[in-house]
This record gives C-alpha cells, structure tokens and sequence, in this order.
C-alpha cells in the first residue's frame, strides 16, 4: 500500500509540475519573446492575435498622431470592428497627440525609415506586450511625411517629390499611416484595413475590391478622378477564409 501511496503522489506531483510549467511557458515566456521580437516581419503574430486558443484575452490598439493628423474617428472605429470580428477579442484602443512636428523629417528615405519609426516608438510608444499580462498590442502611428524607396540623403530631397507610399507596415506590431501624403482624405480607412492586412499576414491583392489591393490606380474612373465609392474597406472571401483558420488554429507560437 506504501507502495502503491507513494507511486500515486509522484503521479499527482508530476501533473502539478507539467502544468505550471505549461501555465509558464503560455501567460510569461510567449509573452516575452512577444515582447521582445516584434522587430520580426509582419505577419509573425497573426495567430497570437486571432487564435481562440491564443493566451491573449485583448488586443490593444496604440494611435499616437503628430500635429494636425489626427486619425478620423470612423476609420477607427471601423478597424476595431473589423479585429472583433476576425479575433473574437475585445479591442481597446488608445488614440494619442502625442508626436510634435519637430520631431518627423519631412522626407525619409530608404531604410531610414526603421530608425525614424523606432526612435518615435521609444519617445511615445505606451502599451506593449507584457511578460505576464493578457493584451497583445499594435501600434499605429499618423505622420505628415513623405517616405521613398530608395536611400539617398533625405536632407537634399524635396519634400514635394514623388509620393511612395502612403502606409507601411514595419514590424510585426507596428504600422505607420502617411496621411500628409493622401491623395484623396477618403482612403484612410481603405490605408489603415490594408496595413492591418499585412500584420495578419495577408499579401496583396489584384481585385479592385479587396482592400489589400496595393494599386490605387484601380480607384480612378475613366476621367482619371478617384471613384469614392470603390475604396474597398473588407478583405476577400479567401483572405477570409485564412483569417477564419487562424482563429481556429493551435499553432500560435511565432516561428524563431
């Protein structure tokens, strides 16, 4: 009976410590490594996002906007709807004037634009992905700044020059929306769906109604005038289809 006692509590002790060390490794070190990392490409924590069995409960949202480029309310609202859809999480977001004109070049080239995004991250960046806690954060910011492609010396360029870009999505967790360079105040929403896209791990697209479509042209009538109506604000039935697997998947650990 000793025996048999003895055997039993080792059994019982053997779950206890199998457990803690799964209750470890799910609510601290996954966040950690979140935390962490997120200087990995975009995409890398879709599942921690939208995985039902993900051990974040809520995605925070971080807007903070230099002077004058306030996000519009709506579009906000649209994209915290749009990530309660395809999580099943409560979302919070936090909206922010945070960032001073002096503070953003007027042009930025090439891969300058890590350096600028990160330095802004580490003066305002408020929320992040914790050790123990249960949010997993995005981080938005709204610039008046032009970004090119290529890396010449962004002192000597005018900031009239060509547009590039009018959204990047950088980091894992972290997007920046180039509203001073809009073409049209229409797009926001259309801008912001799509770098989203991007952190779920979505491509582009070439349908004109896919809001992961990157071409604006597709947006122009036959005048060559932007057609409102066409600015797409939902994704394709299979980019819907990819978000509906990863909310059921159980492979929510980042690859290294």
């Amino acid at each position: 009976m000793g025996e048999v006692s003895g055997l039993k509590k080792f059994v019982i002790s053997s779950v206890a410590f199998i457990i803690v060390i799964a209750i470890i490794f799910i609510f601290i070190l996954i966040p950690a490594y979140v935390h962490h990392g997120a200087n990995n490409m975009p995409g890398y924590y879709n599942a921690l996002i939208l995985s039902k069995y993900s051990p974040y409960s809520t995605v925070v949202i971080e807007v903070d906007y230099q002077t004058g480029m306030e996000p519009d309310p709506k579009t906000i609202e649209i994209l915290q709807k749009q990530i309660e859809q395809y999580s099943d999480k409560p979302v919070v977001i936090h909206v922010n004037h945070e960032i001073e004109n002096n503070e953003v070049p007027l042009v930025i080239n090439g891969r300058k634009l890590h350096d600028v995004a990160m330095g802004l991250q580490k003066a305002h960046r408020d929320y992040r992905t914790g050790w123990v806690g249960r949010n997993i954060t995005i981080y938005v910011m709204y610039l008046d700044t032009t970004w090119h492609p290529d890396n010449s010396d962004s002192n000597n360029m005018p900031a009239t020059d060509k547009i590039y870009s009018v959204g990047v999505t950088y980091l894992a967790d972290s997007i920046i929306i180039f509203k001073g360079s809009f073409i049209n105040e229409d797009l926001e929403t259309t801008i912001l769906l799509h770098e989203f896209g991007h952190i779920l791990g979505l491509d582009h697209s070439n349908e004109s109604d896919n809001v992961m479509n990157a071409q604006f042209n597709v947006f122009h009538n036959t005048s060559g005038e932007l057609n409102k109506s066409q600015f797409p604000t939902d994704f394709s039935r299979q980019d819907k289809e990819k978000l509906a697997r990863l909310h059921r998947t159980l492979h929510i650990i980042p690859p290294f």
